[in-house]
């Protein structure tokens, strides 16, 4: 990532959401949100998200603005100023609102600010997500000649067990892939998807301690995806195969909202 042209970005996005918010003309607004999700864009392919990217632009920067100036042919462009005495009344109840919005936004800005050392480095492969997760410890005494032998301890299959795992997510083989590093393979059922033996656990000893991980789905969508799906773009594959439901209901969603405007634009009388 190029730091100038982060902080330019989002100077101009923090900018661009404020008009938004502030301005009284609907289709100034309108155009400024549109210009807001074509930034936003730029940032999702800067941070390499070109498929997020691309999909900000379609429907935030395209449709959804041909949708809002469609609503605008009928409507008014402009708030209307409101005289009514009891409509004033109640506004005047609502102004200690935004104080408290304020210091919601506060507390929220410090929380995350408290969390952010936390984060892992952007792009980092090592990461919890991009990696393992790490599951529980175990004392190493009596564990690491078994798992140079490949043998699975009972004392691991029992703490995996104590924490909920199935028995078809618990290992049946050990692998060495280096010093003091082992995999674990677990055989799924007969059923599932792929029922072929996989690395499911990340293994490894930290002075007297046997640390414990969990593979994360990334790991098996970068190395099995294109075996398995026979797509050569892994962002294709994974959209499209390994999280298809998902993308389906992201595409049912973006559907239904489409028909829900033209059905109001069809009414003829002014909205």
């Amino acid at each position: 990532m190029i730091p100038s042209i982060d902080l330019a970005l989002l100077f101009f996005i923090v900018l661009l959401a404020v008009a938004t918010i502030v301005v009284k003309d609907l289709l100034i607004a309108t155009m400024l949100l549109s210009a807001y999700s074509f930034l936003m864009a730029m940032v999702w392919v800067e941070m390499h998200s070109v498929d997020v990217g691309f999909t900000e632009a379609a429907v935030g920067a395209g449709a959804s603005t041909a949708f809002l100036i469609a609503a605008l042919s009928r409507t008014v462009r402009r708030e209307k100023d409101v005289r009514d005495k009891a409509r004033d009344k109640a506004a005047g109840r609502k102004k200690m609102l935004p104080g408290m919005a304020l210091i919601f936004i506060i507390i929220l800005g410090a929380l995350f600010m408290y969390v952010a050392d936390d984060i892992p480095a952007f792009g980092d492969p090592y990461s919890s997500p991009n990696r393992h997760v790490k599951l529980f410890s175990l004392d190493a005494d009596g564990l690491e000649n078994g798992l140079n032998q490949g043998i699975v301890p009972d004392r691991l299959l029992g703490e995996l067990s104590a924490r909920g795992f199935r028995g078809d997510e618990l290992p049946v083989e050990i692998k060495a892939v280096g010093h003091s590093k082992w995999d674990g393979i677990v055989v799924p059922e007969e059923n599932h998807y792929y029922p072929k033996e996989q690395k499911y656990y990340f293994i490894k000893k930290e002075g007297e301690r046997i640390d414990v991980y969990r593979y994360a789905p990334i790991v098996r969508y970068i190395e099995e995806g294109r075996h398995e799906t026979e797509v050569p773009n892994m962002v294709t594959y994974i959209l499209a195969d390994y999280r298809g439901y998902d993308t389906l209901g992201e595409e049912t969603v973006i559907f239904t909202a489409c028909i829900s405007v033209i059905l109001l634009l069809r009414r003829r009388s002014r909205l």
